[in-house]
């Protein structure tokens, strides 16, 4: 009887781990975003509003998404940059924060940053999806001793805005043939959702 039990609860358990990740992630993604603003509200409010927070913010989002599209709206949010990088110390977070975006994510930045690679890390016979981002500096072979080094960043799960840098020898870094899109879905979905296949 506890054997068949045993047998029922882990195929039971493998049927709906999928749901369970789904849920995970949009619940998570669901408390992220309410309590960007959900603090503020229940200060306006006097008493908690859940769910408000996550309709503001992703009003807000959609409403920059249009706005970004006309020369209005561009011009509007380079004056915001340009604010926000003359404020000491906002300045240095939301550079690096904007020259990782640009580089990942937007169309124009260079091709070299959007590849889609494994590397063996924290330790060899594991590996992490990452992105490799652009040649080492000269300044970091010189003191390693070490000749074509490559820097790769690896995003976090499920937030792939932030995660680690790692700086690896190039014949260790196994290109992934698969758009940049891809890679992310498998990172934020915690590799629910893979890769489509390619036909030859």
């Amino acid at each position: 009887m506890w054997t068949k039990l045993s047998n029922h609860f882990f195929r039971g358990l493998i049927v709906l781990l999928p749901l369970f990740v789904t849920v995970w992630l949009l619940w998570f993604m669901f408390s992220f975003m309410d309590g960007i603003l959900g603090g503020i509200l229940s200060l306006t409010f006097g008493h908690p509003m859940p769910g408000l927070g996550f309709i503001i913010t992703i009003t807000i989002i959609i409403l920059a998404g249009y706005l970004a599209n006309y020369f209005i709206g561009e011009k509007l949010f380079m004056l915001i940059d340009n604010l926000l990088i003359k404020v000491p110390i906002v300045k240095t977070v939301y550079s690096s924060a904007k020259q990782i975006n640009d580089s990942l994510f937007q169309a124009g930045g260079s091709k070299g940053l959007t590849k889609a690679c494994l590397v063996e890390y924290p330790r060899q016979g594991v590996y992490s999806v990452g992105f490799l981002t652009a040649q080492t500096s000269r300044e970091i072979l010189r003191n390693t001793g070490k000749s074509g080094m490559v820097n790769v960043f690896i995003p976090n799960t499920p937030t792939p805005a932030t995660g680690f840098l790692v700086i690896v020898p190039a014949e260790d870094v196994i290109m992934l043939d698969i758009k940049t899109e891809e890679a992310l879905k498998l990172i934020v979905s915690a590799g629910v959702l893979q890769p489509k296949e390619r036909i030859c």
